[in-house]
Formats: structure tokens, C-alpha cells, sequence
């Protein structure tokens, strides 16, 4: 996600140059088979793919409002998760005075929401950018690796490195450690530290953070249908390559060196649309790395 309030145009040369140099090349070369070897059997009327261009622009607009749809409620959970752990960890200081018990409590839960992250933040196949803008090369087995040694960092800076050993097999890693979260209010409620109605309050959280994760683990492994995804980078790249040939008979139209202006206004339509559907795209994975 773009957070800047201005977008540099080097910024936008860099997501868009692949298509612009792309369309560049095409309609040059349709303009110089037109022109200069004389071939006009190639220009096609407009009508037909003004129409089509139209049908595309609805359907890549609707595919987009669906990512953002996507986007708007994983940062609605996360912003849950937010919530919900700055409760915990001012409920847990007040009712607990223990201040070793509370640095174990709360470095343990910094440790949960940041394996929620990492844990997020992992490629799924679907996932992966189809222009691959934030993976190069990088194997299964190489980002598996990764994911291990990040966790293994965070646990170190906690000073909790032999939990690592513990729980690195564990499927959902977040979740065990939520599940050890539990087991301290327990013990903490059998101790008499707490009374029932304080142990059911902070229980209630932990279920509320269960229930947010996996709201966000449901955004990161269901796609948008692909459907959607597939069909709309198809049609608009189809568009794309009919548009140079539609424009030749009207530009043709304005004099010698009308034909010349298929050039530019191929490339500043065709970036338009694709700028369209990259923009979508961009927001199907809303935790993508």
C-alpha cells in the first residue's frame, strides 16, 4: 500500500514501465506497417473495441472494489488484534503485581502478535504477484527457512530463546503460544491471584484475539476468485493489443503526420487500463510481503 501523500513520476515509471515499453513497441510497429509498407488491411474499425474497452473498464473496476473490500477488513482485524492486546496487557499490569509474571505475560504476547505477522506475511502460491514485484527467486525451502530464523530472532531479543526449541514444529505457531497465554490465566486463577470474573474477562480477550487471527488467516488463504483475477488481466491486455489498430483509421484522418499520434495515445490508454488492474491486483493479498 502506497502511504505517501504525493506519487513521484519515477514511482510511477517504475510500476508501469514494463507495459509502457511494451505498448511502445507494438503501436510503433503497427504505425510503421501502416505508413510505410503500406498494409492498411490492418486497421479495424474503433466501434468494436471502444466497446469492449468499455465492458473491461466495468469489470476490472468491479474487481477492485472487491480487493479493497479485502483490504479494508484485514486492516479492520488488525486493528482488532491492536485493540484487543492493548486491553490485555493494561488489564493483566492492574490485576497482577507480580512484575516477573507480568514481563513473562507481555513479553510472550509481543512474541504472539509479531509470529501473527510473520506467520501473515508468508507467500502462498495464489498470493504471488503475477508480475512477481516482492519475490525474486526465492525458493519454498528458502522462505521456510527465513520464517524459522525470524522466529528464532524474536524470541531471542525477548530473551526467550528455549521457547523456540519448543514450539518450532508446531503447525500454528501463534496459536500455541496463545494457548500457553490461557494456561497462565489458569494457573494464575488456581493460585488465587485472580478471582473467576477477572480470569472470564481476560479469558474472553484471548478468544477475541483466536477469533481475529483467524479472520486474518481466512483473508491470507482464501483468493479472490480467480476468475476475477485471471479474466480481467486477459481482457485488458487483449484491449490493449487491439487498441493500436482501431486508432490508425481516425487518426490517419488529421493530416500527414496524424498517423503518428497512434504512438502516444496507445501507450497513455493502455497504461491507464493496466494501471487499473495492477492497482486491483496489488490489493487481492492485503498481509502480501
Amino acid at each position: 500500500m502506497l502511504i505517501n501523500k504525493k506519487i513521484t513520476l519515477r514511482s510511477i515509471w517504475l510500476f508501469g514501465k514494463k507495459n509502457i515499453l511494451q505498448t511502445l513497441f507494438l503501436s510503433t510497429a503497427v504505425v510503421v506497417l501502416y505508413k510505410f509498407l503500406n498494409i492498411t488491411e490492418i486497421a479495424i474499425p474503433f466501434l468494436p473495441v471502444a466497446s469492449i474497452g468499455t465492458a473491461v473498464a466495468f469489470y476490472v473496476g468491479f474487481k477492485n472494489n472487491q480487493a479493497y473490500d479485502r483490504l479494508w477488513e484485514a486492516r479492520r482485524l488488525w486493528g482488532g488484534l491492536t485493540n484487543i492486546s492493548r486491553t490485555l496487557a493494561a488489564s493483566y499490569i492492574s490485576l497482577i503485581e507480580d512484575k516477573s509474571k507480568q514481563k513473562d505475560f507481555l513479553l510472550r504476547h509481543i512474541a504472539y502478535i509479531n509470529i501473527v505477522r510473520l506467520q501473515l506475511r508468508k507467500t502462498i502460491p495464489w498470493a504471488t504477484n503475477k508480475e512477481d514485484y516482492h519475490k525474486q527467486g526465492v525458493s519454498a525451502s528458502q522462505e521456510i527457512r527465513e520464517f524459522d530464523e525470524a522466529i528464532n530472532e524474536l524470541f531471542a531479543k525477548i530473551g526467550k530463546s528455549e521457547i523456540f526449541e519448543e514450539i518450532k514444529h508446531k503447525g500454528n505457531i501463534a496459536n500455541y503460544v496463545l494457548k500457553v497465554q490461557f494456561e497462565a490465566l489458569t494457573k494464575l486463577k488456581k493460585e488465587k491471584a485472580i478471582d473467576e470474573y477477572e480470569h472470564s474477562d481476560m479469558t474472553k480477550l484471548l478468544v477475541e484475539l483466536f477469533n481475529l487471527q483467524g479472520g486474518c488467516e481466512r483473508i491470507k488463504s482464501t483468493p479472490l476468485f480467480r476468475q476475477y483475477s485471471l479474466f480481467s488481466r486477459i481482457f485488458v491486455k487483449l484491449f490493449i493489443l487491439l487498441l493500436p489498430f482501431a486508432l490508425l483509421t481516425d487518426m490517419s484522418k488529421f493530416g500527414t503526420y496524424g498517423i503518428w499520434r497512434v504512438i502516444p495515445f496507445s501507450v497513455l490508454i493502455s497504461w491507464v487500463f493496466m494501471s487499473m488492474e495492477q492497482i486491483g491486483e496489488s490489493s487481492e493479498n492485503p498481509f502480501d510481503n
